[in-house]
């Protein structure tokens, strides 16, 4: 298995590789969507409660699905997860990952779950925002989460792991409706919550990209631009829908 200090210097490596710092938060869906270097799609679909996330990989083709109906720290957390499968894993074709973050894991589970943590949130990263922490209560918890983006579960995992709380710390910090606690101190609850039912389908990235080039190249016709778009849940690009307010844009 890599080391802790393997995992973190790769994930210096990809953000170093995205133009990134090694201390701030990352927005890491809009990173991978514009990593043309990398011809990846991200595909937001309902999962099984049970699996956070999958990824195909093809040749030069890179494909992640994510459970939309996980709420959005998670998602993240699956995104950065899955990189590490297509990105650092030889001889692999396709995984499905589950959502449990226990110790029993297989290997490479263990490692892209460590590798996702220090990809949003790097070891020297913590340890610099820790400075400012004199205890790590429920409200510095929360406060940390929302700075770097990630969910509830993966802040009490890597404090615990990098020793800044007792098991039994997180244990009881992970008893609590996280999304109330976050509202009571003045955060929006978007982090901890998934998006509406009716907008968890969608496709970004590198499929889009193509369609697009077919079409523009002449290539495929109008319509079969159209019912490639639509297979890809982007009726917003086919009716020039404004996917925020769900009008017809002129």
């Amino acid at each position: 298995m890599r080391s802790a200090q393997e995992l973190n210097s790769l994930a210096l490596k990809t953000r170093r590789v995205w133009g990134e710092d090694a201390y701030s938060p990352v927005d890491i869906f809009a990173v991978v969507n514009g990593w043309k270097d990398k011809k990846i799609t991200v595909v937001k679909y309902p999962l099984s409660s049970r699996i956070s996330g999958m990824c195909t990989k093809e040749a030069e083709d890179l494909v992640i699905c994510i459970n939309a109906a996980t709420s959005y720290g998670r998602q993240r957390f699956t995104l950065a997860h899955e990189l590490y499968h297509i990105l650092y894993e030889e001889n692999i074709q396709r995984v499905i990952c589950d959502m449990s973050m226990d110790y029993d894991k297989p290997v490479s589970e263990k490692e892209a779950d460590m590798f996702a943590g220090y990809l949003l949130m790097p070891y020297d990263a913590l340890f610099r925002y820790s400075d400012q922490v004199k205890s790590w209560d429920l409200n510095h918890v929360i406060d940390a989460e929302q700075f770097f983006q990630i969910s509830h579960m993966a802040m009490l995992f890597r404090l615990e792991r990098d020793g800044f709380i007792s098991s039994q710390t997180a244990a009881a910090l992970k008893d609590v409706t996280v999304s109330k606690e976050a509202a009571r101190l003045g955060y929006g609850k978007e982090l901890y919550m998934p998006l509406p039912a009716g907008r968890q389908y969608f496709t970004t990235g590198e499929y889009i990209r193509k369609v697009e080039l077919l079409a523009e190249s002449g290539r495929i016709s109008n319509g079969k631009r159209e019912e490639f778009l639509m297979d890809a849940f982007r009726a917003d690009i086919v009716y020039n829908l404004d996917e925020e307010e769900g009008n017809l844009n002129d």
